[in-house]
């Protein structure tokens, strides 16, 4: 199920001696200049151009390599976001919206030396974010744990994700809704040629990312496309069976075009002649709107099937994964209709049944109203378990036996309103990047000065944990509690909270997932996986 980066945690700085970061750097397309960052020991180059602008001709086509630059390029401004429906922000500025926003972001320890590098994938459903909210600010991550972080937009919604049979033909791969994926593979192809003049190893690369992003992670280890670009995978909240079957796809893609009013016989030359604003979709609500409109096809091309299939097949790129989910995804997102708290039993039971369809009867012999507050917490229950906690255990699982496996879930909830949201979707990003001063409705609604405070030593514990992580592949480091690797026999999870604990994921809990990975939600119906 798509969701969105919605909250970050305001954070107190670390004040460090200042570097000195403006000495130029040499890329593939001529020099660039950065700035030292205000609080942290770390370089910050902002708004790199991985690509070609995927304007006029180049919209709707897989990404082209960027053109070299005369003179120095000043990387010292946030890039333009990809079009997106204005939503709200992990702290980012949706009046600066451009279709040329194929851009990254780096940050490197200010010190010399040959850093890991982590690459970040944003979340947002495919369809909001960007690389450049302050959210994923990389300048403490980086000058803290000693690695080079880099961000990047791609693109969203329509744009990156329209498949059509048109489009496909057109291109000499044969590929078709995949332009947001083959982005982040472009950049990556960049990072690697170009991060070591940004202190970066490029034989030591983590994909990473949250929600969408972690979808992409998942992408990553399926794709040959992206087979020599990485090293490590870092899959936070990622629903990793989520790949379009293509006739589902061009399906889509086929009643958007139709309310353009474009005909057949020149529909790629009208879809690239379409004023930007047609080509943005809606912001409407995810959860009553039917979950992911837009995302990875199976196109033949990027994909053959979905990333989980892959990995059941052993066709996959078998790296050390750190994997795992919050404990409450779903919550947050009900608290966007009214009344929900307040729905009674019977009406929970009709959602679901109209949601699970014939697995109905089968998955509530798992699950008891007797054991939530509220009737619709087991919903929450339900839909956490189904949208993301069941395909994170099914990946541990299937990878645990070929390399190295790190599960967790992300069980904090001491925000201002706990039995309200919980351990919620994205909740934990702010812990991984160290946390910033945001100001965003929603980050008002759910952070102050106490819960902060209280957040921040399990904050230092989660970015040494993602740290050591991307530097070793293995998590462990000294004053952290230990985190044993998942094995599909002890099936050990370690929960992030403000005590730290490993525990075995219960028999009961198990049963559940792995009912529910019999069946996948695909436009809020259940149908088999195999379909």
């Amino acid at each position: 199920m798509a969701v969105l980066v919605l909250i970050a945690f305001a954070l107190p700085a670390v004040a460090e001696e200042k570097p000195t970061c403006e000495e130029p750097v040499a890329t593939t397309e001529g020099l660039v200049k950065g700035f030292g960052d205000p609080d942290y020991a770390a370089c910050g180059f902002l708004g790199l151009r991985y690509a070609a602008p995927p304007v006029g001709e180049l919209r709707l086509k897989p990404p082209e390599p960027p053109k070299p630059h005369e003179g120095v390029y000043d990387a010292t401004h946030t890039p333009p976001v990809c079009p997106q429906p204005k939503f709200i922000t992990a702290g980012g500025n949706l009046d600066q919206i451009s279709e040329d926003c194929l851009f990254l972001n780096i940050w490197r320890p200010a010190r010399p030396g040959s850093f890991p590098v982590m690459l970040w994938i944003h979340g947002g459903g495919f369809r909001t974010g960007s690389g450049g909210f302050q959210i994923y600010d990389g300048a403490r991550l980086a000058a803290e744990q000693g690695i080079v972080v880099v961000t990047i937009n791609y693109r969203l919604g329509w744009l990156g994700f329209l498949a059509l049979p048109e489009l496909r033909q057109e291109d000499p791969r044969q590929t078709t809704g995949n332009y947001g994926t083959l982005d982040m593979i472009q950049a990556l192809r960049w990072a690697h040629d170009n991060i070591a003049a940004f202190a970066g190893d490029p034989e030591r690369v983590t994909v990473s990312g949250q929600s969408a992003g972690g979808l992409s992670a998942c992408v990553m280890m399926a794709s040959p496309l992206a087979a020599d670009l990485f090293d490590q995978a870092i899959i936070q909240s990622g629903p990793c069976d989520q790949a379009i079957p293509l006739p589902v796809g061009i399906q889509r893609g086929r009643e958007f075009v139709a309310t353009l009013g474009c005909q057949e016989q020149d529909l790629s030359a009208c879809l690239r002649s379409q004023p930007l604003e047609k080509l943005v979709p809606k912001g409407e609500n995810l959860i009553l709107s039917g979950g992911m409109t837009f995302g990875p096809h199976q196109d033949g091309y990027l994909l053959s099937t979905d990333p989980v299939t892959a990995m059941e097949q052993g066709n996959y790129r078998k790296v050390p994964v750190l994997i795992g989910t919050t404990r409450d995804e779903i919550k947050l997102y009900t608290l966007t209709i009214p009344g929900t708290s307040l729905v009674p039993r019977f009406e929970v039971k009709k959602i679901l049944r109209g949601l699970a369809g014939p697995y109905y009867d089968g998955m509530m012999s798992l699950y008891s109203f007797d054991e939530y507050r509220r009737p619709i917490n087991l919903f929450h229950a339900v839909a956490t378990d189904t949208a993301l906690g069941s395909r994170a255990f099914h990946v541990a699982e299937l990878v645990s036996p070929d390399a190295p496996v790190y599960y967790y879930r992300f069980d904090w909830d001491q925000t201002r309103f706990p039995r309200k949201t919980g351990a919620f979707h994205s909740l934990e990003v702010p812990f991984v990047f160290g946390g910033l001063n945001l100001d965003f409705t929603l980050a008002k609604l759910v952070a102050n000065k106490k819960t902060v405070e209280a957040a921040q030593p399990l904050v230092d514990q989660i970015m040494a944990y993602w740290g050591n992580f991307v530097r070793t592949g293995n998590p462990n480091g000294e004053g952290l509690p230990e985190w044993p690797a998942y094995n599909t026999i002890d099936k050990l999870r370690l929960h992030l909270d403000s005590e730290i604990t490993v525990q075995p994921v219960p028999a009961k809990e198990i049963e559940r997932y792995d009912f529910l990975n019999r069946f996948t939600l695909q436009g809020m119906k259940a149908v088999p996986r195999s379909e």
